[in-house]
């Protein structure tokens, strides 16, 4: 008897070892932010109206998260705004 509650235990440990906590390194586009949240704020909305269902009720604003702002790469001209003069 005592062994198998001996190896039931070692299976639970063993179990248990192996569990991560919850990863919570989520980065998306849109923040609630205000004097309530640490910048950038809660972004953790993929789509401003999730932001705004969320935030509604509550003191903050949505706005859009900075990491994604910076990260976009820049908008390139349009080449149909170009004219060139005649050759």
């Amino acid at each position: 008897m005592r062994k198998t509650q001996l190896a039931l235990g070692a299976l639970v440990l063993a179990g248990l070892a192996g569990i991560e906590p919850a990863r919570a390194d989520y980065d998306y586009p849109w923040c609630i932010q205000g004097a309530a949240y640490d910048y950038p704020g809660d972004c953790s909305y993929q789509t401003r109206e999730q932001c705004l269902a969320s935030v509604s009720g509550r003191k903050g604003y949505c706005g859009q998260n900075p990491a994604f702002l910076l990260a976009r790469p820049p908008l390139q001209p349009s080449p149909r705004g170009r004219r060139f003069p005649p050759a």
